[in-house]
């Protein structure tokens, strides 16, 4: 009995030093530990590990969609010496044995033969270069003006209730700018019917314009300033019978600034109070407004016919003048342990399933 019991105890210890079948990770129930991006170690990611009983694989997952993989290394080894580093114990990802270079992927996978056994302890470190975008170089207004053709063929359609513009379509056919704009009027003394084509020249908001062309064109940073603030559909609370701003409200306020004669045609519902709240705002706001590369950018279509002027709105990356980014870069480390107090580099282990 006595040897039975021995024998059970054993076998009881035998068991406990073996993995749990249910422990064992996979692709589906990886280990996993954070991708730190920066001695400060913002979140920006996972480093996921996994076995098959013949390679070790090692899957970097970006969660922050900010961010992205430019450059991987990656060393794995039997012993946190044999790890790449200086004299000083700082790592060197330049010498690590895994590496790729990548154009800001979100995810990067190595396939790694395992080096040994069932509980062989292993010394991993991922590293990575992280790449975000922070903004983008000042627009080129001369350079938007140059890209624009003299010329263009263009058509309109008539405002309608609830539209998201005066008007809700101008549509060019032909040239660098063919494509379809939401537009505004310029110059409520002239006419112009919708689905006509009309032969007009163009210009930039920001250019200096002939006479005649716009009736206040020192008013135009503030049009533009406008018509990049998406006032319709907003709430106000000025008039409770009608609660948002209108294309009407912001039409009627385009007009106030840049006619010597407002009106109130094809308006639809507006609100006098809507009106003196964006112009305000345009005023308190849009002095010396320079529309930034995600904005857009007023032209104005002149038909030579001396139909109505309209003012239509584009994008800087539309009109073939896209804005360089601007971008920072960052340090990530799988969370685990310091190799020294003077890096905040790391390493963590793992021991095989």
């Amino acid at each position: 009995m006595k040897k039975l019991i021995a024998t059970m105890i054993m076998l009881s210890a035998l068991i406990m030093l073996l993995p749990a079948a249910g422990f064992t990770h996979t692709a589906e129930a990886p280990f996993v530990t954070p991708l730190l991006a920066g001695k400060d170690g913002m979140d920006v990611g996972d480093i996921l590990i996994w076995n098959d009983g013949m390679n070790l694989y090692v899957k970097y997952v970006i969660t922050n969609p900010a961010w992205c993989l430019m450059q991987t290394h990656l060393d794995v080894q039997l012993s946190l010496s044999a790890i790449p580093q200086t004299s000083k114990g700082i790592p060197i990802p330049g010498n690590f044995y895994y590496s790729d270079v990548l154009d800001c992927a979100s995810e990067k996978l190595y396939t790694v033969p395992l080096i040994g056994g069932l509980g062989t302890k292993l010394y991993i470190a991922p590293h990575a270069l992280l790449q975000t975008l922070v903004g983008y170089t000042e627009p080129n207004l001369d350079a938007f003006a140059a890209a624009l053709p003299d010329q263009v063929t263009m058509s309109i359609k008539d405002p309608y209730l609830g539209g998201p513009a005066y008007f809700p379509h101008v549509t060019i056919t032909d040239g660098a700018l063919t494509g379809d704009y939401e537009g505004w009027c310029v110059d409520t003394d002239l006419p112009i019917t919708q689905d006509v084509l009309y032969t007009a020249k163009v210009f930039s908001s920001y250019e200096p314009l002939p006479a005649g062309v716009v009736e206040f064109p020192e008013n135009l940073d503030l049009i533009n300033w406008i018509i990049n603030q998406q006032f319709v559909g907003k709430p106000s609370s000025c008039n409770p019978m009608l609660p948002t701003y209108t294309y009407g409200d912001v039409q009627r306020a385009i007009w106030t600034l840049i006619d010597d004669t407002p009106s109130t045609a094809s308006l639809g519902p507006y609100s006098r109070c809507h009106v003196e709240e964006i112009i305000a705002a345009a005023y308190a706001n849009g002095e010396g407004f320079v529309p930034g590369c995600d904005d857009v950018i007023g032209i104005i279509f002149q038909p030579v016919d001396d139909s109505q002027i309209v003012i239509a709105q584009a994008t800087f990356a539309g009109v073939g003048v896209p804005c360089d980014p601007i971008y920072e870069y960052a340090t990530g480390w799988g969370d685990g342990i310091r190799f020294t107090n003077k890096s905040w580099a790391t390493y963590f282990t793992y021991v095989v399933q």
